[in-house]
């Protein structure tokens, strides 16, 4: 069992036939835990639900299983599993319920910090730290075109620090409103850094984990060209301009 070092904003594992562990993502190994067989993570009553939907056969599938807890308590969450061979699968896990215990620790945390240094300095520093945040999230808002589309139109220069803002908003609401395919409309961007690519990367191979189909549109020749010499899926799929791609997939 390894550490993958692919980041993605969900826990992930890699999985053998037989649901013995082979690789994990810090995001699993905090959010989850770890064992040898991930059936050891799972209560006891979705062993059979989960042995009979997450075959070899079933190369791509989304299954609702109860996580194990301390307490004797259980977390749902959504698995999508992406069978890679008949030997090795790749599942991705999406939590349900957590967002209050989040928002928790995060008030827990702020606490500690007021406490620690100046009230008004740090509530200008917080006041700074949302606006970026803000900025960010405009620069790549999560737009529905219909029950099945999405649109993200991209904005700005493509850095490390704008893809982590937006990463984990673009994966959860895809998986929300139960997209099917998704645009990446690059027609707004200017400089490819490829530290937000590498991120970029990591969003698109959550999605189409997912099951989500992903395009990108409006790409520039020099964009091109510098695109071929960055990691994406080889499975992605380009288009010229949002205009045909709403013609083909938005319009009846």
């Amino acid at each position: 069992m390894k550490r993958v070092e692919q980041s993605l904003p969900l826990p992930f594992y890699v999985i053998d036939k037989n649901y013995n562990i082979v690789g994990y993502s810090n995001e699993a190994e905090e959010e989850l835990g770890l064992a040898n067989n991930f059936l050891q993570l799972l209560d006891e009553e979705s062993h059979e639900k989960f042995q009979k939907m997450v075959r070899p056969e079933n190369i791509k599938v989304t299954v609702e299983i109860n996580f194990k807890k301390s307490g004797g308590e259980f977390q749902l969450a959504d698995l999508h599993v992406l069978w890679d061979s008949d030997l090795h699968a790749k599942v991705l896990v999406h939590l349900k319920g957590n967002q209050l215990q989040k928002v928790t620790e995060s008030l827990a945390k702020l606490r500690s910090r007021l406490n620690e240094s100046n009230l008004q300095l740090l509530e200008e520093k917080e006041k700074l730290e949302e606006a970026v945040k803000q900025n960010n999230l405009l620069s790549a808002p999560f737009i529905e075109l219909n029950e099945e589309t999405a649109l993200i139109p991209l904005f700005g220069n493509l850095t490390e620090e704008k893809l982590f803002a937006v990463e984990d908003h673009i994966v959860r609401s895809a998986q929300k409103e139960g997209i099917d395919r998704v645009f990446f409309d690059f027609t707004g961007v200017g400089e490819l850094k490829r530290e937000g690519i590498t991120v970029l990367n990591n969003v698109i191979s959550s999605l189409f984990l997912m099951g989500v189909k992903v395009k990108i549109i409006g790409v520039k020749p020099q964009q091109a060209r510098e695109l071929k010499e960055m990691p994406l899926p080889s499975e992605l799929n380009f288009m010229s301009t949002l205009q045909e791609a709403i013609q083909k997939y938005c319009t009846k």
